[in-house]
């Protein structure tokens, strides 16, 4: 993987920047603090062969008539911009991409989203949200029961003036189904932003308990376990992502993080 892949694998490794940007309950978290400042200094160069495939997108864009392929190549084009962090001109497609279609694009959204889930400043992620949220609101009105729009609104509510609502949100997630991860994850997440971290604890718990594989779960139980002073057994948590096969690079590269601040 390029570096910025390693990046930007994994929205929650993304999330929980924006969410350490938002107003903060109870402690300031200096790890969360520096991850944060690190993003905000990246920079990617992109590849030629990467720019290349972006030109040719670019290129069918502007030939292509039928609105469905022009639609896909938009898609593409905007991935590449999400992954090397050009997130501007990436949104930009989404809103093409939403003014192409004849109702609600599940396309456009996915980029709004991402958007937000990768910037890097509370504003930026505000701008992004109020996107993607007035497409999902489009979204749930033609398919009121799908749990994964839920909670992607859910964490766009978060950042409104009435977080709460994206909190409630998630709950009620929970209470029709007790195992959704995502929704878990992202309570989970939240409880970190406000410094709650013997309750983000028990939520990542719950996680390695549904799947005790889930690295990504097993990551953020280590960065709770730290805030809490139990280092200890925060390490062991991190040696075992490090040398696990089953985890992601994002995720190991956050991990060593951690783990050479211990």
């Amino acid at each position: 993987m390029n570096k910025a892949q390693i990046l930007l694998s994994v929205g929650a490794l993304a999330l929980i920047v924006i969410l350490y940007q938002l107003p903060r309950v109870v402690v300031e978290n200096d790890q969360l603090q520096e991850v944060a400042e690190s993003t905000e200094t990246h920079t990617f160069e992109i590849p030629n062969d990467v720019r290349t495939r972006m030109s040719e997108l670019r290129r069918l864009l502007e030939v292509e008539e039928n609105v469905d392929k022009k639609t896909n190549f938009a898609h593409s084009l905007a991935s590449y911009y999400l992954d090397y962090g050009v997130l501007d001109s990436a949104v930009h497609l989404g809103g093409e991409i939403e003014r192409w279609a004849s109702g609600p694009s599940e396309l456009a959204m996915d980029v709004f989203f991402k958007a937000f889930e990768r910037s890097q400043s509370q504003a930026e992620a505000k701008e992004y949200s109020e996107k993607a949220k007035s497409v999902l609101e489009e979204l749930l009105d033609k398919d009121p029961s799908n749990v994964l729009l839920k909670n992607k609104l859910a964490m766009t509510l978060v950042t409104t003036e009435n977080p709460m609502a994206g909190i409630t949100m998630l709950r009620e997630i929970l209470t029709e189904n007790p195992n959704d991860r995502l929704a878990i994850l992202n309570l989970g997440l939240l409880s970190i932003q406000s410094g709650q971290f013997d309750r983000a604890k028990e939520r990542f718990e719950k996680l390695i308990s549904l799947n005790p594989s889930d690295q990504e779960a097993r990551l953020y139980l280590a960065v709770s376990m730290i805030e809490i002073n139990e280092q200890s057994q925060a390490r062991l948590l991190l040696e075992e992502i490090l040398s696990s096969t089953d985890s992601i690079p994002a995720i190991k590269l956050m991990a060593q993080d951690y783990l050479t601040g211990l």
